[in-house]
């Protein structure tokens, strides 16, 4: 019923306000060539990293100054910008290995220090999912407490106790991530509006179908109230 209650104002929620944009621009895409290169070894990877960047255009600056003095001709310079590469985590690893590997080299282009690795969002729930499982399932010391995770899984999947504190896979970690954060909000605004407004329940504050504007005041409060700041540390410490 509250929920019922809360949908009702879908059509008069706008957007969040942006700020700082990131301005929509298109990215042209260009295929690569084929390339005869071992990626199961870190020189490989480092040699498929530097035909990769040379099949774009980028190249060692310090070759591209020689090039421009002798020739005249205007090459692309990246030494002020760094070079995104996407991929899995698997690339993410071989490429920190690539750059631990060359470390020692004496200019920063040979050191690779332009390089930074941007994950796949699929990629980065699976880690962020692994986490979760590591810190508040997998140790026994985590599910003693009654607001542990483990016990919102009893009452979620209580047939399923036994999967998720072994192997759970990404699909039962995301589904239970998803859940768990959809009560746990709910119950902040159990607790909150029985503080508040003195009902025992979401069901009874929304008989009182209250408005908009007090349903944002209550949002804001919750956000300051019951949301993780760089105050958590102190307030553990109390």
């Amino acid at each position: 019923m509250f929920m019922g209650a809360v949908g009702e104002f879908r059509s008069v929620i706008s957007d969040p306000e942006y700020i700082e944009q990131i301005p929509l621009v298109k990215t042209p895409i260009f295929a690569a060539q084929a390339m005869d290169i071992n990626n199961s070894t870190v020189s490989g990877n480092i040699e498929a990293v530097i035909a990769l960047l040379g099949q774009g255009g980028i190249r060692d600056p310090a070759v591209i100054s020689e090039e421009n003095h002798d020739n005249d001709v205007d090459l692309l310079d990246v030494s002020e910008y760094v070079i995104l590469i996407h991929g899995n985590l698997s690339t993410g690893e071989w490429l920190q290995a690539a750059q631990l590997c060359c470390s020692i080299k004496s200019t920063a282009w040979n050191c690779l220090q332009h390089i930074v690795f941007i994950p796949g969002l699929f990629h980065l729930k699976m880690a962020c999912a692994d986490v979760l499982w590591c810190c508040f399932i997998q140790l026994s010391a985590a599910c003693e407490d009654e607001m542990s995770l483990m016990c919102d899984i009893a009452q979620l999947r209580p047939k399923e106790t036994g999967i998720y504190s072994t192997k759970p896979g990404f699909r039962r970690m995301h589904q239970l991530i998803g859940h768990a954060s959809i009560c746990r909000c709910l119950d902040c605004w159990r607790v909150h509006v029985e503080a508040t407004r003195g009902f025992s329940d979401l069901e009874g504050f929304a008989l009182l179908k209250p408005m908009l504007d007090d349903l944002q005041k209550m949002a804001d409060d919750l956000a300051c109230t019951y949301i993780a700041r760089n105050k958590l540390q102190r307030l553990h410490r109390e």
